[in-house]
């Protein structure tokens, strides 16, 4: 009887370190399953952001050139403007001058 009493403690025993065993293998393996995890999430949010600040510099670059088509449309509304102020002001200046110079030598 004592005999197998130490006979069913060896078997525990051995069936506690195997259970111990594969415990700790099992850990290992979700260890690793949760570090490629972990991995492959940091690659996608990596993706994520890269694609996110490729979006955000192409919708910058589109409102800029719209922006700078506003300001070149504003210009040549603005330079026609001046080009017009300075037709009618050289007509002005044309009478002006034929003005005086027949003004003051036209009676001789």
């Amino acid at each position: 009887m004592a005999y197998e009493i130490l006979r069913s403690i060896v078997e525990a025993e051995e069936r506690a370190g195997q259970i111990v065993k594969q415990a700790t293998e099992d850990a290992e393996a979700l260890k690793k399953d949760a570090q490629k995890q972990r991995e492959t999430q940091l690659q996608q949010v990596q993706q994520q952001g890269k694609e996110l600040m490729q979006l955000v510099a192409k919708q910058a670059d589109e409102e800029s050139r719209v922006e700078i088509q506003n300001i070149q449309k504003d210009t040549e509304i603005a330079c026609s403007k001046i080009r017009e102020q300075a037709a009618k002001k050289k007509e002005e200046a044309v009478q002006a001058v034929i003005g005086r110079v027949v003004g003051a030598y036209g009676s001789r």
